[in-house]
């Protein structure tokens, strides 16, 4: 199986709870601000979007009621990619591929993209129009142009100045840093967009683990654009799980550290979900990839939001790690027909075919595995968070179309007003953090995609910005 879809299956098993670093004000304070209903003078906006703003012990409530923009008058995305690297290989390097690159892969001699676009982790459209592409599998940072010529190569398998270990997060610092950050939290390594290596930074594990109860080298980690980081913490999955139903993780604390390792809490926020069938075997269930907590960060200044996903609000924090604004939208619940579960079924069951079937991996077939599941009685309105380069926060979700995976955004100004909503590719994990890493700025969507082999692609979609 490949090694970071691994990662998520252990991170889902694992992920959890910590003893508090809460305060019991900031939990007061943030309790109020998620449970008060709009007081009596609660204020309307008077622009073009149906909005209700007002204010609960210092932390601004944005309650959305529509968006600015109705369709055909908002942003469009084409259907057809503009950028594509990589696809087209023959076996190997994809998913189900072994463990090393096929055809010499990784080395300065490979130069054609379908040979390195291999376990990508990271993915960045830099300001001159080059795309970066870290590569888990190849162990290196890539630079190509938009035709797919690759024009630079960066660092390469090793733990000397430079080099990665297992590399596992790319951060594009706009507008000339490139930041790998290697598993375990070793050194991450700063690059200029010429791939000279400017600086690597340590983190103290030990002193984290002390300041974080619950985490350890293999906590989930997300660097904000200070250099500060989320780290979330807790403990394991239950072992026992009820039989024939959904079962969401125990919740993680998801706490932000500096270099002086202070610890602030984000908050405690939902696991995974995962459906268990009726006598699983030796595995508790496999994750729905339908439900999760979400983190995203960016703009100018720069937020950090958070969402549990099954509930229509989304907290933004600033770096420093105060809650500043919990952004909503009143609506009804988007209801799961049959057809709609039937074709999540289906996308889930092609989702996990290149590595092996279910039956390989539960011990079961699929229909055993869905036999039983009730029908849902809505989405989640929440399926993925990015911030884009100008500061826009692109919420992923489920439309009505029945299509078995997300396949619109919904798109918010840094203020939390919701702007409008975009139709895009259904696709299970497109920008999903670890099996599907992506990039949106003012021109393009750039997103890992796979084929039903498991053969990897980075494809570059254009955004229309029909309004400002």
């Amino acid at each position: 199986m490949d090694t970071t879809l691994c990662n998520v299956i252990m991170t889902f098993r694992s992920c959890v709870r910590v003893g508090s670093v809460l305060s019991c004000a900031a939990l007061a304070l943030a309790a109020t601000a998620g449970c008060d209903g709009a007081p009596p003078d609660a204020r309307s906006s008077t622009g073009k979007s149906p909005v209700t703003v007002w204010d609960s012990a210092g932390i601004e409530i944005v309650e959305n009621h529509a968006p600015e923009y109705p369709p055909g008058q908002f942003w469009t995305i084409d259907e057809e990619p503009e950028i594509v690297l990589g696809g087209g290989r023959d076996g190997g390097g994809g998913a189900g591929g072994g463990e090393a690159a096929p055809g010499g892969a990784g080395t300065a001699a490979a130069r054609d993209s379908a040979e390195l676009i291999w376990r990508v982790v990271g993915i960045a459209r830099l300001e001159d129009g080059r795309v970066a592409v870290l590569s888990q599998g190849n162990h290196q940072l890539y630079l190509f142009e938009p035709s797919g010529e690759l024009s630079r190569v960066i660092g390469g398998p090793g733990e000397g100045p430079g080099e990665f270990d297992r590399p596992q997060l790319l951060q594009y610092l706009a507008p000339d840093t490139l930041v790998v950050w290697d598993y375990w939290f070793a050194p991450a390594s700063y690059f200029d967009t010429d791939g000279v290596l400017l600086a690597e930074r340590s983190i103290d594990l030990a002193r984290m683990m002390d300041e974080i109860p619950g985490s350890n080298a293999e906590s989930t980690m997300f660097p904000l654009p200070d250099g500060s980081l989320v780290v979330v913490a807790g403990n394991p999955f239950p072992s026992e799980t009820p039989a024939e139903s959904f079962v969401r993780g125990p919740p993680g604390e998801f706490v932000r550290i500096d270099d002086n390792y202070p610890a602030r809490s984000l908050g405690s926020w939902e696991g995974l979900e995962v459906w268990v069938p009726q006598d699983p075997g030796g595995m508790p269930g496999l994750p729905t990839l339908m439900l999760d907590s979400y983190l995203a960060a960016g703009g100018d200044p720069p937020s950090v939001y958070i969402s549990n996903g099954d509930r229509d609000e989304i907290h933004q924090f600033s770096l420093d790690g105060n809650l500043i604004r919990i952004i909503r939208r009143t609506g009804d619940p988007l209801r799961v027909t049959e057809a709609a579960q039937e074709a999540w079924k289906s996308a889930f069951v092609a989702f996990w075919s290149p590595w092996g079937d279910l039956e390989d991996e539960l011990g079961m077939s699929a229909e055993r595995f869905f036999a039983g599941m009730p029908l849902r009685d809505a989405f989640p309105p929440v399926a993925g968070l990015v911030v884009d380069a100008q500061g826009h926060l692109w919420v992923r979700e489920w439309s009505a179309s029945e299509a078995g995976a997300p396949d619109q955004w919904s798109i918010f100004d840094p203020q939390g007003r919701w702007l409008g909503v975009i139709p895009a590719l259904p696709d299970l994990m497109l920008c999903h953090r670890f099996l599907g890493p992506c990039w949106i700025d003012r021109e393009f969507l750039l997103a890992v995609r796979r084929d039903e082999m498991g053969v990897e692609r980075v494809e570059g979609y254009r955004i229309r910005r029909g309004v400002p």
